[in-house]
C-alpha cells in the first residue's frame, strides 16, 4: 500500500492509520468461544465387557473356539484353528453358519502376540454375519519360564 500524502501550504496530511489490535483480540474471542462451545460426536467402537479381577478360569469355555496363531514367513494370517479343526479365511463363514445354535451363543477368541489386528477384526466380522451372538477373547496361559 503506497502513503500518499497531500501538500497543503507548508503542512503535509497523512492517511489514518488503522490499529488491528482490537480486531485481531476479538477474532481471538471469538475462536476461543468457537472452540470451548464445541461438542463432538463420540465415536462408535467395539464395546468390551471385561471379566471381573480375580483368578483366571480353569473350565473350558463353551461355543465355539478359535485360536490364531503367529503368521509365519510371508503369510499375511497366523493359522487359523476352530474347534480342533484347521480352517481358512475363505471357508470359515460357513464353518460359523454351519455350526448348532448352542455354538453360535459364543465365540472366544485366542490369539497369540503377533496376530495382525485385521485378521481378528475380519473373524469377528465373519462371525457377527454367521449368527454369533457373543464374541469373547481369552488369553492362553504361559507354559515354562
Amino acid at each position: 500500500m503506497r502513503r500518499e500524502s497531500a501538500m497543503r501550504g507548508s503542512r503535509q496530511i497523512e492517511q489514518p492509520k488503522m490499529n488491528m489490535a482490537p480486531l485481531i483480540d476479538c477474532v481471538f474471542l471469538l475462536l476461543i468461544f468457537f472452540m470451548v462451545s464445541t461438542t463432538f460426536a463420540p465415536l462408535p467402537g467395539i464395546r468390551v465387557k471385561l471379566p471381573p479381577p480375580g483368578r483366571p478360569s480353569t473350565e473350558k469355555p463353551k461355543g465355539l473356539i478359535m485360536r490364531i496363531g503367529n503368521p509365519e514367513g510371508s503369510e499375511k494370517y497366523g493359522t487359523m484353528v476352530l474347534n480342533d479343526e484347521i480352517v481358512d479365511m475363505p471357508d470359515l463363514i460357513f464353518k460359523f453358519q454351519a455350526a448348532s445354535d448352542e455354538a453360535k451363543a459364543m465365540l472366544v477368541i485366542q490369539s497369540e502376540r503377533n496376530v495382525i489386528h485385521e485378521q481378528i477384526v475380519l473373524i469377528m466380522d465373519l462371525a457377527k454375519r454367521a449368527g454369533v451372538d457373543k464374541i469373547g477373547f481369552a488369553m492362553v496361559a504361559k507354559t515354562g519360564g
